[in-house]
């Protein structure tokens, strides 16, 4: 994300790498962490929807000005 390659499409593979870590691992632990880390209790799916929020929300600005993309596509 620093040198601005590729953010947008690749957003939507984190996106969607996130959605299938809730469907396969985290759903049926609940929402919250496991704090306490109680041996046998994985991690609810908190944390990938705060990582779901960042990506989607973190790709809605502008190309910087030393961005790599702003060279490959101009518009």
């Amino acid at each position: 994300m620093i040198v601005g390659l590729l953010v947008r499409p690749v957003r939507w593979g984190f996106i969607l790498v996130m959605l299938v870590a809730i469907a396969k691992v985290h759903w049926h632990h609940g929402f919250f962490l496991n704090w306490s880390l109680e041996p046998g209790k994985g991690h609810g799916f908190e944390m990938n929807l705060a990582l779901i929020g960042m990506a989607a929300g973190g790709s809605r600005g502008r190309r910087g000005a030393l961005s790599i993309d702003r060279c490959l596509r101009p518009w």
